[in-house]
């Protein structure tokens, strides 16, 4: 099981931050410009992983 755990968490983790990375930069990883709009659904997509892997932590 621990493996696995240490799996999953490090996807979300890294997840996370492409997610936080394009929406602050405002651009996706294949350089493609997000408006403000698409830059803000990314950065709540973020917070929704990261509460996932908060309670992934908290219950593991």
């Amino acid at each position: 099981m621990s493996s696995r755990y240490l799996a999953l968490a490090d996807a979300l983790r890294l997840a996370i931050n492409v997610l936080r990375d394009a929406a602050e930069s405002r651009s996706m990883p294949s350089g493609f410009e997000m408006d403000a709009g698409l830059a803000q659904l990314h950065a709540d997509a973020a917070e929704v992983l990261e509460v996932s892997l908060q309670d992934l932590k908290d219950n593991g």
